[in-house]
């Protein structure tokens, strides 16, 4: 089940809770109050009068004064009792529905919000990593090669990645970050990852040996639980592509779980500090073809940031 179906249903068991609890409540004082029970009936009454009235083209006015005058009395009686009648629901705009004038309502949306965040493998990396918080300043301005200066080159993929989050609904291909170690492919991939959950979106960020070990574990005992996460998140970012254990079972899990994701139109982020060529030694055909066809390649390339801002003291 998704975050967002466990939260729907946790938001209906909540608004049952307050019902019942006010069921409970309304009981009691109707036990310790009978007359309660005659100013129902004479609001009944009045009601039906007064209905009759407007349904038959009658004098209607001085019926609705009479039932408005038997409805102040109980509301006095009650209010002078202190009773406590009403449901108390957590969210008084959408009493616990979860669904506002507009869509979802803002407490549904925040909650879920904090729970894509919780179970996306990375609560403490978001702390700062964002789009916001980039730094091109750790980036050479120097050309390389006949390539773009790395700084130029960031830019680019920065802006891609922005707009990939931006018009994610939207996107109909995968992205795939190559470059080796400290080049800002995890701070962006984080980045890419924050900006998904601050518009409600589940996201699961996991390296790519977690992932093997996990599927192993979930083959064993046979917990399809875990597999279904991989298949419906929203967005699927796997880090470190290439290192992780290549079991036959496994390649053969990687290959289904991407086909299913394309097909329900999935996104997905993988990352690998291989080169093609080592990408190319490293997976079977399958995988490289989808790789090929349904990916947006990002190259990454540089002096490792982290060396250099140790050099430089940041």
């Amino acid at each position: 089940m998704s975050n967002k179906d466990q939260l729907w249903a946790a938001f209906a068991a909540r608004r049952a809770e307050a019902i019942w609890q006010a069921a409970e409540r309304r009981e009691k004082v109707y036990l310790e109050n009978p007359c309660l029970l005659e100013m129902d009936r004479a609001i009944t009454e009045a009601g039906s009068r007064y209905c009759t009235a407007m349904a038959t083209g009658g004098d209607a006015e001085e019926l609705r004064q009479e039932l408005e005058q038997v409805q102040a009395k109980r509301d006095d009686f009650l209010r002078s009792i202190h009773a406590d009648l009403e449901p108390h629901f957590r969210c008084a705009k959408c009493q616990d529905t979860g669904m506002g004038e507009e869509g979802l309502c803002e407490c549904f949306r925040k909650e879920l919000i904090a729970e894509n965040f919780r179970t996306s493998n990375l609560e403490q990396m978001l702390t700062d990593q964002s789009f916001e918080n980039f730094d091109f300043s750790l980036f050479d301005t120097t050309p390389q090669d006949g390539l773009l200066s790395p700084r130029d080159n960031m830019k680019r993929i920065y802006q891609l990645c922005k707009n990939y989050t931006e018009q994610f609904d939207r996107q109909d291909k995968s992205l795939l970050f190559v470059g080796a170690t400290g080049l800002g492919k995890t701070y962006l991939s984080t980045a890419i990852a924050r900006a998904l959950l601050d518009q409600g979106k589940s996201v699961i960020y996991i390296s790519a040996p977690e992932f093997a070990r996990r599927i192993e574990a979930a083959r064993f005992k046979d917990e399809e639980g875990q597999l279904r996460q991989f298949m419906e998140a929203d967005m699927l970012i796997l880090d470190d592509l290439g290192i992780e254990t290549h079991t036959p079972y496994i390649v053969g899990t990687l290959t289904d779980l991407m086909d299913q994701r394309i097909r329900t139109g999935k996104p997905m982020l993988f990352s690998t500090n291989l080169n093609l060529d080592g990408i190319q030694k490293a997976y079977d055909e399958r995988i490289i073809s989808r790789l090929l066809g349904h990916f947006t390649y990002c190259y990454f390339y540089g002096e490792d940031l982290r060396i250099k801002a140790f050099k430089e003291g940041r």
